[in-house]
C-alpha cells in the first residue's frame, strides 16, 4: 500500500453520531481560539503492535484509523505528513514520543487517559473527556492542564 491510498482504505469514516458527540473538536480547525490553534485535530494512543487516531476533518467527517508499527513504516511519506499537518492530542508523554518518528517538534496536548487500556469503550470515554476539557477551557493550549484530573 502506498501512503495517501493506505489511510483512506484503512480508516473508517464515523457516523455523523460521532460528528455530533465531539463538536469542540470537529469545529477546532475553524476556529484559531480552539484547542489546536486552527488546526486539524487526531487523538492518537499507541500500543505494542501499533495506533489508533481518531481524526477529525477539517469538512466535518471524523476517521477512525488503526495500523500496525511495520505498516507505518512503509507509509513513511504519508506518516511524516500526518505528523506536521495534525494537532495530537495523546494520553500521555510516553504516547507523544512513540509517535513522534520524525524527531520534530509536534503540536499536542497531554490529556490523561483513565486507564492505559484504550479499548473502544475506552476510547470513546477519553475523547469525551477531550471535548469535555476543550469546551470547559476553551483552549487546551492556551490554559495549563491539570495532568491529575480529566
Amino acid at each position: 500500500m502506498h501512503d495517501k491510498a493506505f489511510f483512506l482504505e484503512r480508516a473508517i469514516s464515523r457516523s455523523l453520531d460521532w460528528a455530533g458527540r465531539y463538536p469542540a473538536l470537529g469545529c477546532a480547525p475553524h476556529d484559531p481560539q480552539s484547542l489546536s490553534n486552527g488546526r486539524q485535530v487526531v487523538a492518537a494512543a499507541i500500543s505494542p503492535s501499533g495506533v489508533r487516531c481518531v481524526f477529525f476533518s477539517a469538512i466535518g467527517s471524523v476517521f477512525d484509523f488503526t495500523a500496525t508499527w511495520d505498516e507505518l513504516e512503509r507509509t513513511k511519506t504519508w506518516w511524516y505528513f500526518v505528523q506536521r499537518w495534525y494537532f495530537w492530542v495523546v494520553p500521555d508523554r510516553q504516547t507523544l514520543d512513540g509517535l513522534n518518528v520524525t524527531g520534530l517538534p509536534l503540536d499536542h496536548a497531554i490529556v490523561p487517559a483513565r486507564t492505559s487500556d484504550l479499548d473502544d469503550t475506552a476510547y470513546r470515554s477519553w475523547l469525551g473527556a477531550i471535548e469535555a476539557r476543550a469546551r470547559l477551557r476553551g483552549s487546551l493550549v492556551a490554559v495549563p492542564l491539570d495532568l491529575e484530573t480529566v
